[in-house]
């Protein structure tokens, strides 16, 4: 395991002292910043997606949707931009990113889950590889630019390039079978393994994931998708390539669990077709993204096992400010 002199017990940040308040809030600024300034130099445009929305403001898990009133309809708290930018690619230079709270209904109240939470997202014109390229040289950016302040020090020895592993290897390794999805203990287990060193878990089944995933040419059992695992932040980032083929899209939507789970609540059945419609409308090309959350992110850079502790107002099902 990760040995380090900064390491912090649970007990001293949920006193949330104002040397530990500073200490996250300089850590978080300094993420975004790097982050910020790694994505004006790769010539990604900053787009601002909208906050109440209909479904596409969804992940794959529609029961952890914030319900609002909205005129006499129902919207909800967006949990993604990921559509928004997807339909703007084409059009803002191939290269698009945005940064705002993910909110998510989640009633437990623990040291992984928050009801809100900082998430940096980005899509691009681009293939997989590329992809886990930009996830690796932007998050070892940010780590440069982290490693500067004093309250973290020097503590990383990041080795290049990180780990790539697929899914049936990881299965494998773990002992599960093909159709199970991962726990934050079989994260911890492959993190060991690969001696605390961040690592990509790729292509993962098509039924675990979000329905607009690209499957893989070679096999349609799988879709060319990635989860990015820290030591301490677990899977940190989640990514794919994206389905640009229209009728492809509108029959993965109209297949997926999300989908029947949404309809099957009474949910709008037209709230998709904005989306649908800009792809059998315009020309798009294959293009990629991934959505990385900075609270696991800040969760690795300060050691430390209670996500409540990566943000000055960790707010879940128990807290309100």
């Amino acid at each position: 395991m990760l040995k380090s002199s900064l390491k912090q017990t649970n007990e001293r940040y949920k006193l949330f002292g104002l040397k530990e308040l500073r200490t996250v809030a300089k850590v978080e600024a300094t993420l975004l910043r790097s982050a910020r300034e790694w994505l004006d130099r790769n010539g990604f445009m900053e787009v601002i997606v909208p906050h109440v929305v209909n479904a596409t403001g969804s992940c794959e898990i529609v029961d952890t949707l914030f319900r609002v009133p909205y005129f006499g309809k129902d919207a909800y708290l967006t949990q993604t931009g990921q559509l928004y930018l997807e339909a703007l690619v084409p059009f803002l230079g191939g290269k698009v990113w945005t940064f705002g709270s993910s909110f998510r209904a989640e009633p437990r109240a623990d040291d992984r889950h928050l009801t809100e939470f900082s998430l940096l997202e980005l899509e691009f014109e681009g293939d997989f590889n590329a992809l886990l390229n930009t996830i690796e040289d932007m998050f070892s950016s940010m780590m440069a630019a982290v490693q500067e302040l004093p309250e973290v020090m020097n503590w990383m020895n990041l080795k290049h390039p990180f780990k790539r592993m697929r899914y049936e290897d990881a299965i494998a390794e773990l002992g599960l079978t093909f159709g199970m999805d991962t726990t934050s203990a079989d994260e911890k287990k492959l993190l060991e393994n690969n001696d605390d060193q961040p690592m990509f878990i790729t292509h993962f089944p098509k039924d675990l994931k979000y329905f607009n995933m690209r499957q893989n040419d070679a096999d349609s059992r799988i879709v060319n998708s990635a989860d990015f695992l820290l030591p301490f932040g677990g899977e940190s980032a989640g990514a794919a390539e994206r389905e640009f083929n229209p009728n492809k899209l509108r029959q993965r939507l109209v297949e997926s669990g999300m989908w029947t789970q949404f309809i099957g609540d009474g949910g709008d059945k037209h709230a998709f077709d904005w989306y649908l419609d800009a792809y059998q409308k315009y020309d798009y090309k294959l293009h990629s993204g991934f959505g990385m959350g900075i609270n696991r992110v800040t969760k690795y850079v300060l050691q430390l096992d209670d996500i409540r502790a990566t943000t000055v107002y960790p707010t879940n099902a128990e807290t309100i400010y």
